[in-house]
């Protein structure tokens, strides 16, 4: 039982971590823990989404903060750093919705999350479409996680 636990929390928090997300945890989840499609999917969605809040929050105060470190580093007044040229054209093409969509397939939720915020979109709009987005990744992920652990046992013989 003590392992299980260890599990969940392992599954939780690796969700948590940028460009780990679903993309990892949810596959770990099903394939190496034995765990059911539905209960990892829960598992690894709740931990992305608290991160995803995080992210939201207090992304900028994040970025700020790397960037005092990164002049006290360098010793000499740096300014602040820009959105990427291509995440804005990209938010001026598609808007917040696409951003916040595909930024959890392409990359990572949390720092889709954290950029958009930046350009003055409600919280609650961000937090919603990139749940989304990551939900539909995680379903993907437990499929694609449930096909291939079928297939490799068919084709190792385990079974």
């Amino acid at each position: 039982m003590e392992n299980v636990i260890l599990q969940v929390l392992f599954v939780f928090f690796v969700s948590m971590v940028p460009f780990l997300e679903v993309a990892l945890t949810v596959p770990m989840g099903i394939i190496v823990f034995d765990f059911s499609p539905l209960v990892t999917l829960t598992i690894a969605v709740l931990g992305n989404a608290v991160s995803v809040l995080i992210f939201i929050f207090f992304g900028s105060t994040i970025k700020a903060g790397f960037h005092k470190l990164k002049q006290k580093w360098r010793k000499r007044e740096t300014t602040s750093a820009a959105v990427n040229p291509k995440i804005k054209a990209t938010f001026e093409r598609y808007g917040a919705l696409g951003v916040c969509f595909v930024s959890s397939l392409l990359f990572s939720s949390q720092v889709g999350a954290s950029t958009v915020a930046t350009f003055g979109i409600s919280k609650r709009k961000i937090f919603v479409w990139t749940n989304l987005g990551m939900m539909t990744l995680a379903v993907t992920m437990a499929t694609l996680s449930v096909f291939a652990e079928e297939f490799v046992v068919t084709i190792v013989n385990l079974s």
